[in-house]
């Protein structure tokens, strides 16, 4: 039976206009993930079971297989099509269907809406399996690329990677008290699938700490050895108030000390925008190795947290913060340090203000 091919597209943005190129690595990451989403929501949609490791089949790889099309300019965009007429199937698969719930969980994720996640995925192993896809496919926050989709006609939903983390994690971790989680920072010294877990080498106290993961979370094992890595969950401290075991592990992945490039900011509902891209270089704080911390002594950035996500947070705090402290305030009742640095804000990054309705 001839199958109804489906249509969408995504496509990778910048801030730097005209500019219809994109990081191969940011490309294939986002090209990677989307198949594995549909794989994943294929699999469900025919209503087969999924355990606790996701066996992907070789008639699930036929029937499911992105094909990409010529790229458009814009800045970057990847027509993908499902269904070609190299498909051979004997089950009638509604391929439209299958990219419609992928457009409601970007959609569910771009409004924060935990409602319409739970309306499009009630079964929550599932939804937290397609969450994670999702993070893996987006660009890295900092990197300074947008990810869109489109089916059809429809409006194009366009996620920041900052704000739609963020809503992925706190979604993944609404079942743990926030003052009950923690991100611990080590060397991954083995996996033990059977149990699993993870163990991680803490560097401040050179101890081991045990990581009980959560089952969905194994399809994204890491399985480099003597990598540093973060793991997030709820923690166990000993007599010493160091973390001595973490449960309910929702997140692991490698430390990411690549270099920040900021052309945007966001903070709450306000934006600055950069002259010129702000490169930030990320290290580990050297007391711990627990935090992340990057410097500008020019624009007196010191910001550091425990996760890159946050630390990014931090840093549209800061600059914020010196915006309405120095760059909003009249030159005669500035020192002269103070001046300096308004002058160099005001050259640096405007903020945008949009016209009221």
């Amino acid at each position: 039976m001839s199958q109804p091919e489906a249509i969408a597209s995504i496509r990778l943005s910048n801030d730097d206009d005209g500019m219809h190129e994109v990081p191969a690595d940011v490309l294939a990451r986002s090209l990677a993930g989307m198949q594995q989403l549909v794989y994943l929501i294929g699999t469900a949609q025919e209503q087969r079971t999924i355990g606790i490791r996701f066996r992907l089949t070789q008639e699930i790889q036929q029937r499911y297989s992105i094909s990409c099309r010529i790229p458009q300019p814009g800045s970057y965009v990847m027509p993908i099509s499902l269904g070609s007429s190299s498909v051979d199937s004997s089950l009638f698969t509604n391929y439209a269907q299958l990219l419609s719930k992928i457009e409601k969980l970007f959609s569910a994720i771009y409004l924060g809406n935990s409602e319409l996640l739970l309306d499009v995925f009630p079964d929550g192993k599932l939804r937290n399996r397609a969450l994670r896809e999702v993070r893996k496919l987006l660009p890295k926050p900092g990197e300074g690329w947008k990810f869109g989709f489109q089916q059809g006609n429809n409006a194009e939903i366009l996620l920041a990677p900052d704000s739609a983390i963020a809503t992925i994690d706190r979604e993944l971790t609404q079942n743990s008290p926030e003052d009950t989680v923690m991100t611990v920072t080590g060397e991954l010294i083995r996996i033990d699938f059977d149990k699993r877990t993870v163990v991680l080498r803490y560097p401040p106290t050179r101890t081991e700490i045990e990581c009980v993961y959560v089952d969905e979370l194994e399809e994204t094992m890491i399985e480099n050895r003597r990598e540093l890595i973060q793991a997030t969950g709820q923690f166990t401290l000993d007599d010493e108030g160091n973390p001595a075991k973490l449960t309910n592990v929702t997140q692991l992945e490698p430390v990411d000390l690549s270099p920040i490039s900021l052309k945007t900011v966001y903070w709450q509902e306000r934006e600055f925008r950069f002259t010129r891209s702000l490169i930030l270089q990320p290290k580990l704080d050297e007391e711990s190795s627990q935090l992340y911390v990057v410097e500008n002594p020019d624009l007196t950035i010191h910001a550091y947290a425990q996760t890159r996500e946050q630390l990014l947070q931090e840093i549209g705090d800061q600059i914020a913060f010196m915006w309405d402290t120095y760059a909003k305030e009249s030159e005669d009742k500035l020192a002269p340090d103070a001046l300096r640095l308004r002058q160099r804000l005001l050259k640096d990054f405007r903020e945008v203000i949009e016209d009221a309705a």
